[in-house]
Parts: C-alpha cells; sequence; structure tokens
C-alpha cells in the first residue's frame, strides 16, 4: 500500500505529465471528429450543373407520362363512379324523406291555422 493521499496520481508517475496526456487525447478526439466532419461534407455530392434532357427522349418521356395519367384517371373513375352513385342515392333518399316529411308538416300547420281562423269567426 501506498502513503500518498486518496486522488493523487500512481507512484512512479509524472504528476505534471499526466493532465498534458489528457489534454493531448482529448485533443485527438476532437481533432478526429473534425476530420470525419469535413470529410462528411466533402464526401456529399452538389449539383453544380444543370444538365438538359435529350428532345427525343424528353418528348417520349411526355407521351409515356400522358399515357399513364389517362390510365390512372380511367381506373380512378371505374372505381370511384359507382361509389359517388351510391353516396348520390343515399342522400337523394335521405332528401326526400326530409321533403315529405317537410310537406306533411306545412299541409298540418296550414289545416290548424284554417280551423282557428274558422273557429274565430
Amino acid at each position: 500500500m501506498s502513503d500518498a493521499p486518496p486522488g493523487s496520481p500512481p507512484e512512479g508517475t509524472d504528476p505534471q505529465r499526466e493532465p498534458n496526456a489528457l489534454i493531448r487525447r482529448v485533443d485527438d478526439l476532437i481533432k478526429r471528429q473534425q476530420e470525419d466532419a469535413r470529410r462528411a461534407v466533402e464526401e456529399v455530392p452538389l449539383l453544380t450543373e444543370v444538365v438538359e434532357r435529350d428532345a427525343a427522349g424528353a418528348s417520349a418521356r411526355a407521351k409515356e407520362d400522358e399515357a399513364l395519367a389517362a390510365d390512372l384517371e380511367r381506373m380512378l373513375l371505374v372505381r370511384l363512379v359507382p361509389e359517388i352513385n351510391k353516396q348520390i342515392s343515399a342522400l337523394r333518399a335521405d332528401m326526400e324523406k326530409e321533403l315529405r316529411k317537410a310537406v306533411r308538416e306545412a299541409i298540418a300547420h296550414a289545416i290548424a291555422e284554417r280551423k282557428a281562423r274558422a273557429g274565430k269567426g
């Protein structure tokens, strides 16, 4: 066992050298992280020029896009139109029911007013 107080450097080591070694290791770690960050930034490709498409290829792609859009539109309409028709039919039935109810109530109200006027006169 050593007679050195707790927290002091181990025997045989230079107290001045230990903090420098730690600082040196921290500096090395910081440098390595900075190099890694710089390398990561340098490796990211950047767009530096705009490349024009050839006209024939662009025309062919435009026709393919139009055909795809037409196919998608047709497929969506085939699937959605029956659903819309079903919803419209349900709304029409609800509206017809509400209309019949409103007409009945209006007629009942008119008859009640007529009876009230006839009772007064």
